[in-house]
């Protein structure tokens, strides 16, 4: 028996009886999803990982010392946070709030007191992006960056805080469509 469509977007289903939409199937496999949005089954980011621009996120709840969450991040597959753009800091601040003033470790430090302050990766921390509190009075090193209630502030690198990772996205593919026969042109094989 040969099956006969009203236009080329209709199709049988595997059942036979069903008309579906190729194009809602299409729609719906390619669809991406809105970034910040985990629950996804197509999602880049892994499970419990939050998505936002090309990278996933994950504020842990251990607490480590810097170089703790530096070696908890790399075990993770992933590198301590790094906020360097209006779009990360615009993301990640909202992260820090706490009822319990829980902070986080980022990936910016220093080697010293009147030295530059560089993310792990080398690059220098940008003034015009956000101010580091640093409480010059206590004698300890503050020589790592948290974050808390959206502001950062100089740290002793000893000091147990929370750890905040950061990785690359993944590139998502499409779910494979179901395959459906080819229309007949009426001929017999």
């Amino acid at each position: 028996m040969q099956a006969k469509f009203s236009s080329t977007r209709d199709m049988l289903d595997d059942d036979g009886d069903t008309t579906v939409s190729l194009h809602s199937r299409a729609s719906a496999a390619t669809r991406r999803p809105e970034p910040g949005h985990t629950g996804h089954r197509c999602s880049p980011c892994p499970e419990k990982w939050k998505w936002h621009g090309d990278k996933c996120y994950q504020f842990y709840k251990e607490s480590r010392s810097w170089q703790g969450c530096e070696y908890f991040c790399t075990a993770e597959n992933s590198t301590m946070l790094k906020i360097n753009t209006q779009e990360v800091l615009e993301f990640a601040m909202p992260q820090s709030y706490s009822e319990f003033f829980y902070s986080y470790w980022t990936g910016l430090s220093r080697n010293g007191s009147g030295k530059a302050w560089l993310w792990m990766d080398g690059s220098p921390y940008s003034l015009e992006l956000f101010d580091i509190v640093i409480d010059v009075t206590t004698p300890r090193s503050r020589d790592c960056v948290t974050i808390l209630n959206g502001k950062a502030f100089s740290k002793d690198c000893r000091e147990l805080r929370r750890c905040a990772c950061e990785r690359r996205a993944a590139l998502v593919k499409p779910e494979r469509l179901h395959s459906f026969p080819e229309p007949s042109d009426g001929g017999d094989p």
